[in-house]
C-alpha cells in the first residue's frame, strides 16, 4: 500500500488506535504492535519479500552481538557481504549479466547469458544500507549492540520509512523504539499538519507535473525547449514526490511519538552544488559520506585523492538509484559537476541565512541540477544524445534569467524597470487567459503549486515553519482546510511512488 492510498489511511487508523489507546502502558507490546505493522504494511507489496527483510533482520542483529569479541572484523565484513550480495542479486545481477554478455559481442565471443526472473522488492535498498550502517557502528563501538530482537526487527522494519527513507541510524532510531513514548498533543499535530503537506505535495503537485514529464519524454524531445521544459518539470516533480513521501514518514511517525530526521532541506534555494548536496536526499549523502567516502581518505590525503573519493561517492550514488546506464550517467555528470566546482570555481560553504538576493545563485545552481535530473529521467541513449546537444539551451534560459536577477537585485533602478515590466507582462497574461478561462480549469494544480511554495520559502533557512505554524486556530483551520480541499478536488491519477518506478 502507498501513503497516499485509502487502505493505508485505515491502516494507519487501526495501528493508532491500538498504540494509543489500548497498549500506551507497555512499550514492549507498543513495539510489538509495530513490528506486525511493518510486516503487514511491506508484505501487502508481496508477501514474498519478507523473507528477505527477515534474512537481513537476523544476520544483522546475530552478527552484531559479536562484533565486538575476538572475531568482530569477521562478522561484521561477513554480515555486509551476504546483505549486498542480496542487494546485488535482486537488484544489479541482470544489469551487470547483460552488459558483459554485449561487452563480449563485441569482441566476437559469444556468451551464454544468464538472468534472474524475479520483482524487485520494494525499498530494498534503504534498508539494506540501514542494516550495514548499524554492523558498522556496533563493530566501530559508535553504538551498543541491542539484545532486544523485536525492538531490532522493528528498527528495521519500521514501517513509515522502510521503502522511501530516511536512512536511519540506531543512534536515532533504536534508541527512540527501545525507550517508553508518551502521547503529546502538540507533537501530533505537527505531525498532521506534515502529512497533509505531504499528500498536497504528491497529489496535487507531483502527480499532475509527472503527466507532462511522461508526454514530453514519450514525445521525442525533438526540440531545444522541450528539453528544457523537460529537465525543468522532472525537477520539480522528483523533489516534490520525493520530499512529499519523506514528509508524511516523517508526520506518521510523529503520530507514534518517534521522530525522523529531516531528509530534504528545501534544495532548491541553494546557492551553490556544495550547499545543494547538504539539502538534498540528506540521509543518503551522510551515509555515502560516512561509510564509503571518509574510509576511503576523505578529504585528507590531498586534491587528487579528495577527487577521486567524490567521483566514487557520485558513481556509486547514482547506480544506488538505479540499475541502468542513466542512473550512472546522472553520477558521473554530478561527479564532474562537483569536483569542478570544488576545485576550480572555488565554491565554499555558505551558512548564512538565505535572501532574496541570493535569487541569481538559486537559479545557476537550479540549472545545474534540472540538466542533471534530465540526464536521471532519460530512458534512452537518443534522448540522453539530445540533451547533450542541447545544453546550450539550459546555459542560455539559466544565464539569461541570471542577468535579470543580477540586475533586480543589485539596481534599485533595473528592479524598478523589472517590477513594471512584471506587471505588464502579468496584465498581458491576464487578457490572454479571459477568453480562454478553460484553460484555467486545466491548470487548477498551480494553486497547491505557489502555496507549496510559498511554505517552502518561509522555511528556507531550516526553520520549518509547517511545524511551528501560529497556534490560533483560524490559521491552522485555513491551512488544513487549503490542503483538504486541494486534494479532494485532484483528478484521480495513478501515480506510484517515483523511485519505485527506478
Amino acid at each position: 500500500m502507498q501513503f497516499t492510498e485509502i487502505s493505508f489511511a485505515i491502516f494507519l487508523t487501526v495501528v493508532f488506535s491500538l498504540y494509543w489507546l489500548v497498549l500506551r502502558r507497555s512499550v514492549k507490546v507498543q513495539n510489538l504492535l509495530l513490528l506486525g505493522a511493518s510486516y503487514l504494511f511491506y508484505g501487502w507489496w508481496d508477501w514474498r519479500f519478507l523473507g528477505l527483510i527477515m534474512l537481513t533482520t537476523f544476520t544483522t542483529f546475530v552478527t552484531a552481538l559479536g562484533a565486538t569479541s575476538r572475531y568482530g572484523r569477521l562478522l561484521t565484513a561477513a554480515n555486509i557481504v551476504v546483505n549486498l550480495g542480496i542487494l546485488v542479486a535482486f537488484k544489479y545481477f541482470n544489469f551487470f549479466a547483460e552488459n558483459l554478455g554485449r561487452l563480449f559481442d563485441l569482441v566476437g565471443w559469444n556468451l551464454d547469458r544468464f538472468t534472474i526472473d524475479v520483482l524487485l522488492p520494494v525499498g530494498i535498498s534503504f534498508y539494506t544500507f540501514q542494516a550495514i550502517a548499524y554492523s558498522v557502528d556496533v563493530y566501530k563501538h559508535r553504538v551498543k549492540a541491542s539484545y532486544d530482537p523485536v525492538a531490532f526487527a522493528t528498527f528495521i522494519a519500521y514501517f513509515p520509512q522502510l521503502v522511501a527513507g530516511p536512512i536511519e541510524r540506531a543512534s536515532q532510531l533504536l534508541s527512540q523504539i527501545s525507550a517508553l513514548r508518551r502521547w503529546d498533543s502538540g507533537y501530533a499535530s505537527s505531525g498532521l499538519r506534515m502529512i497533509l503537506y505531504g499528500v498536497l505535495k504528491k497529489v496535487c503537485v507531483a502527480d499532475m507535473l509527472a503527466l507532462y514529464v511522461d508526454r514530453l519524454y514519450s514525445g521525442g524531445l525533438d526540440t531545444p525547449v522541450h528539453v528544457l521544459a523537460a529537465g525543468v518539470l522532472f525537477s520539480v516533480q522528483i523533489y516534490c514526490d520525493f520530499s512529499a513521501y519523506s514528509e508524511i514518514a516523517r508526520g506518521v511517525s510523529r503520530l507514534l511519538g518517534i521522530e525522523l530526521m529531516a531528509n530534504f532541506r528545501f534544495p532548491y534555494f541553494s546557492r551553490n552544488i556544495l550547499e545543494f548536496w547538504r539539502r538534498w536526499h540528506i540521509s543518503l549523502m551522510y551515509w555515502f559520506r560516512d561509510y564509503l567516502y571518509i574510509p576511503l581518505g576523505g578529504n585528507r590525503k590531498g586534491n587528487v585523492r579528495t577527487a577521486f573519493n567524490t567521483v566514487a561517492v557520485f558513481l556509486l550514488s547514482g547506480l544506488w538509484h538505479g540499475a541502468a546506464w542513466n542512473f550512472i550517467a546522472w553520477g558521473a555528470y554530478w561527479a564532474i559537476v562537483y569536483v569542478a566546482g570544488k576545485q576550480l570555481l572555488h565554491f565554499k560553504r555558505r551558512d548564512n541565512a538565505v535572501s532574496f538576493r541570493d535569487l541569481p545563485d538559486m537559479i545557476l545552481t537550479f540549472g545545474a541540477v534540472a540538466f542533471g535530473f534530465y540526464i536521471f529521467r532519460c530512458d534512452t541513449w537518443s534522448q540522453l544524445v539530445a540533451g547533450c546537444m542541447n545544453a546550450w539551451v539550459y546555459i542560455s534560459a539559466f544565464g539569461l534569467m541570471w542577468c535579470v536577477a543580477k540586475m533586480l537585485c543589485t539596481y534599485r533602478l533595473a528592479r524598478i524597470a523589472a517590477m513594471v515590466l512584471c506587471g505588464v507582462m502579468g496584465i498581458v497574461a491576464v487578457m490572454w487567459i479571459i477568453p480562454r478561462w478553460p484553460l484555467l480549469l486545466k491548470a487548477w494544480w498551480l494553486l497547491p503549486g505557489i502555496l507549496a511554495l510559498c511554505v517552502e520559502w518561509r522555511s528556507r533557512n531550516m526553520e520549518y515553519a509547517l511545524e511551528r505554524i501560529s497556534p490560533s486556530p483560524w490559521k491552522r483551520l485555513i491551512f488544513y482546510w487549503a490542503c483538504i480541499a486541494m486534494i479532494v478536488v485532484s483528478e484521480p491519477v495513478d501515480m506510484t511512488f517515483i523511485y519505485f518506478q527506478f
